[in-house]
C-alpha cells in the first residue's frame, strides 16, 4: 500500500525544498528524484505545500467517495468544525446544504465527537497520571511519537481523535453498514483512516480542497441553496476544537490540577518537536500537553482560501459564539446517550531505525564531497539538511546523495568546465592544424554531405576548377555536373556505388583531372560525407602511370599463368566443410561456372584452386583477378586487352587481356561484387558467347576457359539495390558454394591450429607448443576474420612468445575479453517475473559479498555501486538493521 503523499518524478527538479521543510526527514533522494518514505512520513503535508513544481501528489478520495455515493448504502458526511474558515462568505447552513446536494444522506458535525473526546480527557486527568499526558487528537503528532519517539508511547493519551469518535457515534446510531466520509483540512487524517486499528470506522477522507472540487464538478453553488442544519448530535463547545489550546480551554478540571504549568500548549511543527524532545529527555514534565502539529486545524495543509490565520480564527470563534447565543451555553444533553461508547485506543511502535555511522565513516563521506576539515563544512543548508554532518549521516543511511551538496556540485562543474575548456582548446588547435593541412594540400579537396551538397573546398580545388567559394559551396553535385563545372561527378558516383570511386574528370575550363571520391559512413552504414581529391595531370604523366601499372600487372599475371602453385593443404574435419569439398569435387569434373560465397578469410581462393587442381584443366593456367584491386581506369584494358594503336600510349604490338591468358585454363574472378557496372555487361557477354573482343579490335577471339567467381558480398541484395546486374548474377550462380565461417565449423579449429603451428615452427625454426587451455580459448573465440585471422594469430604467437608453451595469458587482450564475455555467469533454467529474478540475483550477490567483505566500502567498490546502495541492500536482504560497518 502506497503512502498518502507520493512524488510525480517527471516534475521533481532537485530543489530539495521538500527535504528542507520535512520536520522528520521522511524524503529520500535517489538519482536526484525525491520520494516520500512512508515508514517515516507523518502526513503533515509540508512537502506538498512548499513544492513549487507541484510534484507532490496527495492520495485522492474523490473516486472513492463517488463510488460510495453511487452505492445503495447510507453515506454520512462528518464535517470538521474548521470548515467555516474555508467558506467565510457563505452561511454554514448553506455549506451543509451543498454537501447534502452531492448525495450524502446526512451531515454530522465532528465538533460533537470532539465534545465526547474532551470528556474522556477530563476523566483521564482526574486520575492524576504520574507521567505527562500527550494529546492524541492530531494524527500528525501521533505519527511523530509512533515513528520517531516510541519511548513516549506510554505517555500518549489512549483516546481516539474527534474524527474517530464521531464515526463511532454514527456507527452506534445506524449500525456498521452505514458508510462514513470525513471532510476536513488534514492530509494525515487519510493515513489515520487507513490504519488497521481503525478499519471500518471511516470509509473515505475528503479534504476541503477536494470538497470544493466536487462542488465545481457537479456545478453546485452552496450560496444559492436553502439552508440545512447538521443531522444527529448538535455541536456546542466542540466548535472551538480547531483552535490551538482549545482542549485546555474546554477541560473543566479542578484548579489544583490545572494550576501553573500543568497544561502546556504546543502548536506548529517546531514547537511540537521541541516539546516532545524536552519530555523525552526529562527536561519538561507538564501534566498535559495539548499539541497540534499545525497552528491549529485552521492552518491545515488542505485548508484553502485567502484568509489570514487570525481571520480564520475569528471565523471559528464567530461560529462558536453564534451557537452559544442561540443555545445559551447549555450542556449538550444529546451526547449523554453515547457516554457508553468505548473511546479508548492503543498505539504501536512503528519506528524503523536507520543505521548509525561511525565518526570515521562520516569523515569519509564528507571527504568525498571535498570537506577535509571542519572549515570546509559550510552548513549552507542548500541540500535540505541543517548541517553537512547531518547530510553525511543521511548519505550513509541511503536517503541522501553526495550530489545534493551545492558547493560540491559547483566545484565539480568548475572542474568539468576547466577540463572541457582545455579539451575545446585542443580541438580548436587540431581544427586549425587540419585547416592548415587541407589548405596547404597541392591536391584539390572537396567535401560534400550525404546528399551530395558541397560543404567545403580548399584553395587547390578552386585553382584547378577555376571557381570561387560562392560558385560551389551549398551547390548540389548534380547541379555542378549539369553545368559541366565538373564532369562526371565523383561525389554522385560514390553515392550510387557506396564505395570509393576513381574517375577522370573534365572541368569547365577544359582541364582534365584525376578524381578519387571516398565515402565516410556512420555507425548505421549511411554515407554522411564524401571527400573527393582531384589532381592535375598532364597527358604524358597520365599515360606513363597507366603503362607502368599495366606492365606491373602483366608481369604478375604472366608469371602466374606459367606456373600455377599447388593449392595449400585443405584442412577440413567438420561436417560442414566436408559437404563443401564434396560438392567442389563433383563440380570439378565438369566445366560449370562456380560462384563461391563466404565471409572474408574463409578460404574462397583455396577452394577455387582446389576445383582447378581437381579438374581436367589442371595443366592449364589459373588466372586470378581481384576485381576490387585494379584501378577502374585500367580494369577494362587489363581484362580484355587491346589492339595496336587502340589508344595513346598503347604498346605497338597490342596486349592480350587476362581473360585471354586464361584460355584452356581457369579464370578466377575474386571480389566479383566490386566489378564496375559498365564492365558487368561485357563480362556477361564473354561468359555467354565464349569469345572476347579486345579494345580497338574488330574481330572477336574464341576462348576456352572455366569461370569461377567469389565474393563476400550479398549479390542478391545488390541485384535488388540495382548495383549488380541480375543477368550476370544468374549466369555466375550456376553452382554456388557457400563456405561457412570458422565459428560455425568449430571442429576445424583445433586441426587448423595444429596445421599452422607445424608450418610456422618449420618456417622459423621453432618447436613451440600450445597449451590445452589456450586451445580452449581459441575454440571459444568467434573469429570474425575466420581462417586468415587464425593463421595470423598463430604466426604472431610463434614469433612473439619467448616461452616454449603458449599460454592463455599470451593471447591478445581483446581476444581474451571476448571469450570471457561469452562465458555466461548466470544461467536461466525457467521463467519467473523479472523483478523477482533481479532481487534473487541481488540477494545472492549481497550475501556472498558480505561473507567475503566485512566492509561496505570494499563491497561497494567490487559491485561498482555507491556505499549507501550497499547499506540499503544489506538491510533489505540480510534482514537486520544493526550497525553493519567496521
Amino acid at each position: 500500500m502506497s503512502g498518502v503523499i507520493t512524488t510525480i518524478k517527471d516534475r521533481c527538479k532537485q530543489c530539495y525544498a521538500c527535504v528542507r521543510n520535512c520536520p522528520v526527514k521522511a524524503v529520500k533522494i535517489t538519482r536526484g528524484q525525491a520520494a516520500i518514505m512512508e515508514e517515516r512520513c507523518i502526513g503533515c503535508g509540508n512537502c506538498e505545500k512548499v513544492c513549487a513544481q507541484e510534484a507532490k501528489l496527495v492520495l485522492s478520495g474523490l473516486a472513492g467517495v463517488k463510488n460510495l455515493l453511487q452505492a445503495p448504502d447510507k453515506v454520512i458526511a462528518c464535517l470538521a468544525p474548521s470548515f467555516v474558515a474555508v467558506f467565510p462568505a457563505i452561511p454554514w447552513q448553506q455549506v451543509v446544504s451543498g454537501i447534502k446536494r452531492l448525495g450524502f444522506s446526512e451531515v454530522w458535525a465532528v465538533a460533537a465527537g470532539a465534545e465526547l473526546v474532551v470528556r474522556e480527557y477530563a476523566k483521564l486527568m482526574l486520575n492524576l497520571p504520574s507521567q505527562p499526558v500527550i494529546s492524541s487528537n492530531c494524527p500528525a503528532l501521533v505519527g511523530v511519537v509512533t515513528k520517531h519517539y516510541p519511548e513516549l508511547l506510554p505517555q500518549l493519551a489512549p483516546i481516539v481523535s474527534p474524527m474517530l469518535a464521531t464515526a463511532r457515534i454514527v456507527k452506534a446510531e445506524y449500525g456498521d453498514s452505514v458508510k462514513v466520509v470525513f471532510i476536513g483540512p488534514c492530509i494525515a487524517k487519510k493515513a489515520e483512516a487507513r490504519e488497521a486499528a481503525n478499519h471500518g470506522l471511516v470509509d473515505e477522507v475528503l479534504t476541503f480542497r477536494e470538497l470544493q472540487s466536487l462542488f465545481q464538478q457537479y456545478e453546485i453553488e452552496p450560496e444559492k441553496l436553502p439552508p440545512a442544519g447538521f443531522d444527529g448530535v448538535q455541536p456546542r463547545q466542540g466548535r472551538l476544537f480547531p483552535l490551538a489550546g482549545a482542549l485546555a480551554e474546554l477541560l473543566h478540571m479542578p484548579r489544583d490540577v490545572c494550576s501553573g504549568n500543568a497544561i502546556v500548549t504546543a502548536e506548529g511543527a517546531a514547537s511540537c518537536l521541541e516539546t516532545l524532545k524536552s519530555i523525552a529527555t526529562g527536561q519538561c514534565r507538564p501534566r498535559l500537553v495539548d499539541a497540534l502539529f499545525c497552528r491549529g486545524c485552521i492552518d491545515g495543509p488542505e485548508l484553502t482560501g485567502d484568509l489570514t490565520l487570525l481571520e480564520r480564527r475569528q471565523a471559528v470563534v464567530n461560529h462558536f459564539t453564534e451557537g452559544a447565543v442561540t443555545e445559551g451555553g447549555r450542556q449538550n444533553a444529546e451526547l449523554v446517550k453515547f457516554f457508553f461508547l468505548d473511546l479508548k485506543r492503543d498505539f504501536d511502535n512503528q519506528k524503523i531505525p536507520l543505521p548509525v555511522p561511525s565518526e570515521e565513516e562520516i569523515r569519509q563521506i564528507l571527504k568525498e564531497t571535498g570537506k577535509l576539515s571542519p572549515e570546509d563544512e559550510l552548513n549552507c543548508g542548500a541540500c535540505g539538511y541543517t548541517s553537512c554532518r547531518e547530510k553525511a549521516i543521511a548519505v550513509f543511511q541511503g536517503i541522501a546523495e553526495n550530489e545534493m551538496c551545492l558547493p560540491y556540485v559547483f566545484t565539480q562543474k568548475n572542474r568539468l568546465l576547466e577540463q572541457m575548456a582545455g579539451e575545446l582548446e585542443t580541438v580548436c588547435q587540431l581544427n586549425k592544424e587540419l585547416d592548415g593541412i587541407i589548405e596547404s594540400s597541392y591536391d584539390g579537396i572537396c567535401v560534400a554531405d550525404g546528399q551530395g551538397v558541397t560543404l567545403r573546398v580548399n584553395a587547390a580545388y578552386k585553382r584547378l576548377v577555376g571557381l570561387q567559394d560562392r560558385d560551389v559551396l551549398g551547390v548540389h553535385s548534380k547541379e555542378l555536373e549539369r553545368e559541366k563545372i565538373i564532369f562526371p561527378s565523383a561525389t554522385l558516383l560514390v553515392l550510387r556505388e557506396k564505395r570509393p570511386v576513381t574517375v577522370m574528370q573534365e572541368t569547365k575550363s577544359g582541364k582534365k583531372v584525376l578524381a578519387t571520391g571516398t565515402p565516410i559512413f556512420n555507425e548505421q552504414g549511411i554515407i554522411v560525407r564524401i571527400v573527393t581529391n582531384i589532381r592535375d595531370l598532364t597527358e604524358l604523366s597520365s599515360l606513363r602511370l597507366q603503362i607502368e601499372e599495366a606492365e606491373r600487372l602483366k608481369t604478375h599475371y604472366q608469371s602466374s599463368s606459367t606456373a600455377v602453385p599447388a593449392p595449400r593443404n585443405i584442412v577440413a574435419y567438420s561436417i560442414e566443410m566436408g559437404k563443401v569439398l564434396q560438392t567442389a569435387s563433383k563440380v570439378a569434373a565438369v566445366d560449370s561456372t562456380v560462384l563461391i560465397l563466404g565471409e572474408s578469410g574463409v578460404g574462397k581462393e583455396v577452394v577455387a584452386r582446389f576445383v582447378h587442381q581437381s579438374s581436367l584443366r589442371q595443366s592449364g593456367p589459373f588466372i586470378q583477378i581481384n576485381c576490387g584491386a585494379i584501378p577502374e581506369t585500367l580494369i577494362e584494358s587489363e581484362l580484355f586487352g587491346y589492339e595496336t594503336g587502340a589508344f595513346t600510349g598503347a604498346r605497338r604490338e597490342g596486349k592480350p587481356g587476362l581473360i585471354e591468358l586464361a584460355n584452356n585454363g581457369t579464370l578466377f574472378l575474386d571480389e566479383i561484387g566490386e566489378l564496375p557496372p559498365n564492365l558487368q555487361v561485357k563480362l556477361l557477354q564473354v561468359i555467354q558467347e565464349r569469345q572476347i573482343l579486345r579494345i580497338g579490335g574488330t574481330k572477336p577471339n574464341r576462348i576456352n576457359a572455366r569461370f569461377i567467381a567469389a565474393t563476400n558480398r550479398n549479390l542478391q541484395r545488390m541485384v535488388r539495390d540495382g548495383t549488380f546486374r541480375a543477368d550476370l548474377f544468374y549466369r555466375l550462380n550456376v553452382v554456388p558454394l557457400a563456405i561457412p565461417p570458422l565459428r560455425e565449423r568449430k571442429d576445424d579449429i583445433i586441426p587448423l591450429i595444429n596445421h599452422f603451428l607445424a608450418a610456422f615452427n618449420a618456417r622459423y625454426g621453432c618447436n613451440k607448443q600450445i597449451a590445452y587451455d589456450t586451445k580452449d580459448f581459441l575454440t571459444e573465440y568467434h573469429w570474425p576474420g575466420n581462417v586468415r585471422e587464425l593463421e595470423n594469430i598463430i604466426e604472431r604467437l610463434i614469433v612473439t612468445v619467448d616461452e616454449a608453451t603458449i599460454l592463455p595469458a599470451h593471447l591478445p587482450d581483446a581476444m581474451k575479453n571476448n571469450v570471457r564475455e561469452s562465458r555466461c555467469k548466470i544461467f536461466v533454467t525457467g521463467l519467473l517475473p523479472l523483478k523477482q529474478a533481479i532481487e534473487e540475483v541481488e540477494s545472492q550477490l549481497i550475501t556472498l559479498g558480505w561473507q567475503q567483505c566485512a566492509n561496505t566500502y570494499k563491497l561497494a567498490k567490487i559491485l561498482e555501486v555507491n556505499q549507501s546502495t550497499v547499506v540499503r541492500k544489506i538491510q533489505k536482504y540480510l534482514k537486520f538493521t544493526a550497525h553493519v560497518h567496521e
